[in-house]
Formats: C-alpha cells, sequence, structure tokens
C-alpha cells in the first residue's frame, strides 16, 4: 500500500476514534478533571493514546509491509496502552508504570536482537563501543525516552507537536538512508495518527468543544515507539543512521529528561518525581501564553529536525554533530531562562495575560 494512502487511512481512523469514544470516556470515567495545576475547562476525555495507536495499529496492519519488529513494536505498545488507560483512570502507583515499562522494553530488545552497540564517534576519538553495557543501555534509553515524553504532556499540543515532527524527521531518514519497511511504515502511521489528534489537542479555540487528552496511555506510546524506531535505524543491517542522528530529532524531550533528573537529584528527590519546573512551566511563569509554547516548541523542533535530515545525508562529522547539539542545549536553557525579557516581544494574543481560553 503506498505510504500516503497508509498515513490517511492512520489519519482516518485516529479521528473516527476520537469522536466514537468521547461518549464512552465520559461514562466510564476516563476524563481529565480541572483543578489544582490543571487549568482547562471542563472535564476532558483522555483517549488520544487508544485512538493514536488504533489509527497506527489498524493502518499498518493493512499493508504486507510490517515485518516481525513491526509486528512486536505493536504488540508490546499495546500493553504499555493498556497500562496507561488504567493509569488515567485509577492514577497507578510510579512503581508500576516503571515495572510496565521495562517489562516492555525488555521484550522489545530480547526479541528483536536489536540494541544499540555503539554512541558513534562523539568526540573524534573513535567510535564508543558499549560493549556487555549494549543489552541495559537499551533498555534504560526506552525507558527514559518513555519518561521523557511523559515529562512533555504537560500542555495541549505539546508532546503530539514534538513527536509528530520527529516522526516526519524519522520517515525522511528512513527513507533516505534505506532503512526497513517497517520503520518507514510505523512512522509514517503515525504522522497519519498525530496529524489527526492534533486537531483535537493543539491549542485554539476553534476545538475547544471537542478538546482530547493523549493522557499516560498517548505520551507513553510516543515515547516507546520513538525509542523502538530509534533503535530501528541505527542497527548496520538496516539504515545504519549514526545515533547523534536521533538526539536532533526529539533535542527538548532529551533536555528536559536531563534538566529535570538533574534538577530532582540536587534537591534529593527521586527521579521520577513530578513537579512544576519542566521548562513548559517556566516558560508559562515567564507569560508565554499556551499557544505561544506550542509554537517554540514546535519550531524549535522542526528546525532541529530539519537541521539533522540535511547533516545526516550531507554526512556531517559525528563530533560536529554532537557538539552542534551541545550548542542547541545551551541555546535553548539560555532561552529558557531570558523567556521573560523576551515575552514584551510576543504579539498580545500570546502574552498569558491576555489569554481568554484554556
Amino acid at each position: 500500500m503506498n505510504l500516503l494512502i497508509t498515513a490517511v487511512a492512520a489519519f482516518l481512523v485516529c479521528a473516527t476514534l476520537l469522536l466514537v469514544l468521547r461518549p464512552v470516556a465520559v461514562a466510564v470515567g476516563l476524563v481529565d478533571r480541572p483543578g489544582g495545576h490543571k487549568r482547562h475547562r471542563g472535564d476532558i476525555p483522555v483517549i488520544g493514546g487508544i485512538a493514536i495507536f488504533g489509527g497506527v495499529a489498524i493502518a499498518a496492519l493493512m499493508t504486507e509491509s510490517l515485518g516481525q519488529y513491526g509486528v512486536m513494536l505493536l504488540v508490546t505498545s499495546a500493553m504499555l496502552v493498556g497500562l496507561g488507560v488504567v493509569d488515567d483512570r485509577f492514577d497507578l502507583p510510579a512503581s508500576v508504570r516503571l515495572m510496565g515499562h521495562l517489562t516492555a522494553a525488555m521484550l522489545l530488545v530480547s526479541g528483536s536482537g536489536y540494541q544499540v552497540s555503539s554512541l558513534g564517534d562523539l568526540f573524534g576519538v573513535g567510535a564508543l563501543s558499549l560493549g556487555w553495557l549494549a543489552w541495559p543501555f537499551t533498555v534504560v534509553a526506552c525507558i527514559a525516552l518513555i519518561n521523557a515524553f511523559n515529562m512533555l504532556d504537560g500542555m495541549d499540543g505539546l508532546a503530539g507537536g514534538v513527536a509528530l515532527v520527529a516522526f516526519v524527521g524519522m520517515v525522511a531518514l528512513s527513507s533516505g538512508h534505506g532503512g526497513s519497511d517497517s520503520a518507514l511504515l510505523v512512522a509514517t502511521c503515525m504522522v497519519g495518527a498525530l496529524s489527526a489528534f492534533l486537531l483535537f489537542n493543539v491549542p485554539t479555540s476553534r476545538n475547544r468543544s471537542v478538546r482530547t487528552f493523549m493522557g499516560d496511555a498517548g505520551s507513553t506510546l510516543l515515547g516507546f515507539v520513538v525509542a523502538a524506531l530509534s533503535l530501528g535505524m541505527v542497527q548496520s543491517n538496516h539504515a545504519d543512521i549514526n545515533p547523534v542522528c536521533i538526539l536532533w530529532l526529539v533535542p527538548i524531550p532529551i533536555f528536559e529528561l536531563f534538566a529535570s533528573t538533574t534538577r530532582r537529584l540536587r534537591q534529593g528527590k527521586s527521579p521520577l518525581a513530578a513537579d512544576n519546573s519542566h521548562f513548559h512551566h517556566r516558560l508559562m511563569v515567564a507569560g508565554f501564553s499556551v499557544r505561544a509554547i506550542f509554537f517554540t516548541y514546535f519550531t524549535f523542533t522542526l528546525l532541529s529536525v530539519a537541521g539533522s535530515v540535511t547533516a545526516c545525508r550531507m554526512g556531517v562529522p559525528e563530533p560536529v554533530m554532537f557538539g552542534g547539539f551541545c550548542v542547541l542545549f545551551a541555546l535553548w536553557t539560555g532561552f529558557v531562562a531570558v523567556a521573560h525579557r523576551v515575552v514584551r516581544y510576543l504579539p498580545q494574543g500570546w502574552r498569558r495575560e491576555h489569554q481568554t481560553w484554556a
């Protein structure tokens, strides 16, 4: 099946599920209610994760290109989405969620035989081989990306928008480097499904009546699929894309993960402990509206992904790309630090005090 048709199929299935499942979500209490740090209006159905997975799974299974790795990815993803739905409804302990993430990551890595055996030549002194650490590093990296997207899912459009751009980048890299059919197919399906979801989640007053959240089921799915497809892309028997190229596809989730983990450890807290000091929280405190934050995240990720695809195709040396990524991190953290000064230059509708909807 043509990839464009597959993406359209994922879009239509996801959009249909988002509409059909709304009354079901309300009936069973699968909704997010305002209160505390949650400032949205009314009860919002938390069905995005189910709809996205449904769109991807149905569209992918309609083709003949899914392959064994793709099937395994869908099975393990279904496990995580199921766990996420239960968590969205009953608020599971962090330890239970972590065990679920660990189990899915181990099944994927063990069943596929894929692992990150080398970090590449990051410092210009030769490839950094992981040796016996390759398997545990790969599992931990999968869990880390899951939590990175979970941290990102604190405001309308952020996790979905960033993931959409990342998957577009994966489609470009996989098609340009002879990537596996499974990775290309699933990434294409994710683009279609996420495009549909964002119609219900992007921060705009026009979709207020059908506003939908992805919940833990959705953010977990995004992080896991990004990790799984990235894992397939760096295998030498497929696209053999340098690991540093993957970093550029999801810069903000990685920055968030590093900054949040460091901050919590300094405070003597668990790295999994929730707080309100993420980058998007700091931008909101600085005066950015939800719309402005979404646009900032989306644009920054788009530029980073474009840089990754261009650099990989041009064969830019890995040390240069890694150094550039570190500069990117410095620029991002510097921007967040001076956001309270930048906000005065934003259009009035993009400043928090002028925001008339949530």
